[in-house]
């Protein structure tokens, strides 16, 4: 019997798959479209076919990413209620549980060869579709400091030092595999203490 044939959205998924594992190995600018191609087990016309081009594939990641994991999701209720412990320890728990299996985790490895690079996957995950709500955050944080209940400290420099925690973590918890004696839940609640002791008007 032959092989069935796929789909072209079939086909696409396989690409996909395969494009991120490679980039996550390698970086996107080390992996060619012939590369791609060879994984799938198609030829690279085919894959230009389907995509365009690597940029294209590359985006299509990005917007994968960014659609299987909504964060503003996770924080708009405590936002709108102004419970700053919800809020940090439910920024700190998406990243940390969203890191956590294999498709995840190959994503978190391209991002982290974007920011040395300072490559499109970067400005797209987190300037274009402001994925970590980042300008969201740095403004609840501002409305925060207003209200007297945070120090006065620059929100932008807050946010991204809370982020750049919990990414390198994520990275110690789901990829190195250094922090098995601590679960999700209980390393979330306690960034979020961490933070928020720190930052607090009212802190010693």
């Amino acid at each position: 019997m032959g092989r069935t044939k796929l789909s072209a959205e079939e086909r696409k998924s396989q690409i996909l798959a395969a494009a991120r594992t490679l980039f996550a190995q390698k970086g996107y600018s080390d992996v060619s479209l012939d590369e791609i191609a060879a994984e799938v087990g198609v030829s690279r016309p085919r894959v230009i076919q389907l995509f365009g081009s690597k940029q294209s594939i590359y985006e299509a990641i990005v917007e994968a990413a960014y659609a299987a994991h909504p964060m503003d999701q996770d924080l708009a209720d405590p936002i709108s209620r102004k419970d700053d412990t919800a809020v940090f320890e439910g920024f700190a728990r998406h990243i940390l549980k969203h890191t956590e299996d294999r498709e995840d985790r190959e994503t978190l490895k391209i991002l982290m060869y974007a920011r040395l690079r300072e490559d499109s996957f970067h400005r797209s995950h987190f300037h274009k579709k402001d994925t970590l709500m980042m300008s969201r955050l740095t403004d609840y944080v501002g409305e925060r400091i207003r209200a007297g209940v945070f120090r006065d400290i620059d929100p932008r420099t807050l946010i991204y030092c809370y982020q750049a925690m919990v990414a390198n973590l994520a990275i110690y918890k789901n990829v190195l595999g250094r922090m098995d004696f601590v679960t999700i839940d209980e390393l979330s609640r306690e960034c979020a203490r961490i933070f928020l002791e720190g930052v607090r008007a009212d802190s010693p």
